[in-house]
């Protein structure tokens, strides 16, 4: 029987943070819990800038919630996902979406696992600009024991 050939999701992914967290660290952590998925996955994980017009939103919207300093832990992440579609993992960008916030809210979010204090994670609306914001990426970093053969050769 042949492999059915990997899905992929490019995903935007916002994280909060305690201060002090080590955010090169959380996008390994990200990275490598895509491998708790129902189904066999591996990810690309690159951080980058929070644009200025979300940081100024997320810091209006937190001042009035009473929260002053609600965009100074918040980091941004484009995630490229691949995996084998399943029953319980459709290749379906929205469905892999949600699906990567649940493994990561159990598997990530608190300040004694890995300083994330909430995670949103929403489909790219647009390929094109995703790219272009993931080519602004400081760092990059892959699923540690991936599933061989997901990852294309080219998958940078």
């Amino acid at each position: 029987m042949e492999a059915t050939a990997p899905a992929e999701a490019l995903l935007l992914v916002t994280a909060s943070t305690v201060p002090g967290t080590n955010v090169g660290n959380l996008g390994q952590q990200l990275a490598d819990t895509v491998v708790h998925l129902p189904a066999p996955a591996a990810a690309l994980v690159g951080r980058s800038a929070v644009p200025n017009d979300i940081a100024s939103w997320a810091a209006g919207l937190g001042e009035r919630q009473g929260m002053a300093d609600a965009a100074a832990d918040l980091v941004m992440y484009f995630a490229r996902l691949w995996f084998r579609p399943s029953p319980d993992l459709p290749a379906d960008a929205v469905t892999a979406a949600i699906a990567c916030r649940q493994v990561w809210e159990t598997h990530l979010r608190g300040v004694g696992l890995s300083g994330m204090t909430d995670v949103v994670c929403l489909p790219a609306p647009d390929a094109d600009a995703w790219l272009r914001g993931a080519s602004g990426c400081t760092s990059l970093a892959r699923t540690a024991g991936a599933p061989p053969g997901l990852i294309p050769e080219n998958g940078t």
